[in-house]
């Protein structure tokens, strides 16, 4: 593990400066209020974070790519690293949804 960090390091350091990672965060934060109150519901709020944040996921994605290409990943391997880590997230943020309107519902 401590190899696999220098060689990263080496290679080029962290994958982005973590901008677009925030910003993702920060929109996907942003998209549960909003889908709060339009009461989406919590089956509709992987598509609604979707389209409200496809700026920001289009970019963390690009960065992504990026980097992997960069450390010498082929581009369709990165492109499927990306994937999973907007997939990751996302899957993430709509548990949180869940969970709000969960306990939202028992109040």
């Amino acid at each position: 593990m401590f190899a696999l960090m220098i060689a990263l390091a080496l290679a080029g350091g962290n994958p982005t400066d973590n901008s677009a990672r925030a910003h993702m965060t920060a929109c996907f934060k942003g998209s549960i209020e909003k889908a709060d109150a339009a009461k989406i519901t919590p089956d509709s709020f992987a598509g609604f974070a979707k389209q409200s944040c496809a700026e920001e996921i289009t970019s963390f994605r690009s960065e992504v790519i990026a980097y992997d290409v960069k450390v010498g990943w082929t581009r369709k391997k990165a492109e499927l690293d990306a994937d999973e880590q907007v997939g990751d997230y996302l899957a993430d943020w709509v548990d949180r949804y869940r969970e709000k309107g969960s306990i939202t519902a028992t109040k």
